[in-house]
């Protein structure tokens, strides 16, 4: 594992190039907080959170970050030098964190699938590889407004069966590995005959119609 420099030059450069386990190993090292350390620290805890908040089921980047922020906030040199101000900010992305990974953990993808146009939009997907699709095509097919979409993608990105990200003005969708399972489950439930009520139901509207064509040519003749 290499190790994360708390006084590098440009913090950002780590946002993307380290992980918390480097941030967590570094702090260790520390002797008190300071400005610069306390600047780094706070980009890297808050720049990751936001991404575990955002991402659609992360849930060990989510546990990684809470290991982190909790033995940050309780080490004894951040009780004793680790200002009031940090102590609020990262207790609060750790109560977010704590939220999403509760979220995660009561997903229903199942439930998902009852909900209006959610079958069609597993389907639509391309289950064939790692394929993305923007969403206004989804817009044109399921002939529904952009804001509608938007509504139907959201609960499905947060249980976990559809990825997004923004590419210009569009946004790219893509089913994730549990997306494309329960696409397979959808178009075989499409393909199951009726049966039971909807069944009854099917029998007897046939057996009106027929009925109904009787009596119009009786009274035509």
């Amino acid at each position: 594992m290499s190790m994360l420099n708390l006084y590098a030059s440009d913090p950002l450069l780590f946002v993307d190039r380290a992980i918390p386990a480097e941030l967590l190993e570094a702090i260790k090292k520390l002797e008190k907080w300071d400005e610069q350390a306390l600047d780094m620290a706070n980009l890297l805890i808050t720049v990751w959170s936001a991404d575990a908040i955002a991402s659609a089921n992360d849930r060990e980047g989510i546990s990684e970050l809470q290991r982190l922020i909790h033995f940050t906030l309780n080490r004894a040199n951040s009780l004793s030098t680790l200002p009031e101000e940090f102590m609020y900010r990262w207790q609060e992305a750790s109560d977010l964190l704590e939220a999403r990974r509760l979220n995660l953990a009561n997903a229903d993808p199942e439930a998902q699938l009852n909900r209006t146009h959610v079958r069609e939009i597993l389907q639509w997907l391309p289950s064939d590889g790692n394929r993305e699709l923007p969403q206004s095509e989804l817009v044109k097919y399921l002939e529904v407004s952009a804001g509608r979409v938007t509504q139907l993608i959201g609960p499905l990105e947060s249980n976990g069966l559809v990825t997004k990200r923004k590419q210009g003005r569009d946004i790219m969708l893509q089913l994730t590995e549990s997306g494309r399972k329960h696409a397979k489950s959808a178009a075989l439930m499409s393909a199951v005959p009726e049966r039971g009520f909807g069944a009854l139901f099917s029998t007897v509207d046939s057996v009106r119609s027929q009925v109904s064509t009787r009596i119009h040519n009786g009274i035509a003749a």
